[in-house]
């Protein structure tokens, strides 16, 4: 699609005639016509005021390029109070770990001081 297709396409959209168009442009009806049958052009400044007319980014007039969605509307205290959490939850997971290895190690030594002090009053097996 062309920039002629799209200032077409958008116009068409917004039910808007070539006249409409050039009076929000500031230009001639001949130019709009001009523009969306690739005989010129729109300068720079009036693609910037087609961009607002049609409520589009002059990416997306000049070269077609669709502005990417963005609902995730984060700040930077919003960004840095995440990185905080992660690190908390990382400190907490290791915490936890840590106290899991101290009682499962507990747990193996009390095993093995009960087992020794099995085979010291029952004698090892021959």
């Amino acid at each position: 699609m062309t920039i002629a297709d799209r200032i077409q396409t958008l116009r068409k959209s917004k039910g808007m005639s070539q006249e409409e168009l050039a009076d929000a442009a500031g230009v001639s009806r001949q130019a709009v016509s001009k523009w969306e049958s690739e005989q010129s052009t729109p300068d720079i400044d009036k693609v910037v005021i087609l961009s607002e007319i049609f409520d589009v980014t002059t990416d997306y007039l000049l070269k077609g390029i669709e502005p990417v969605e963005n609902n995730d509307h984060k700040t930077m205290a919003d960004v840095v109070d995440q990185k905080i959490l992660t690190e908390k939850n990382g400190k907490r997971a290791k915490t936890i770990l840590k106290w899991v290895l101290i009682g499962f190690g507990a747990f193996l030594a009390i095993d093995l001081i009960s087992m020794i002090i099995f085979f010291i009053i029952n004698g090892f097996p021959t």
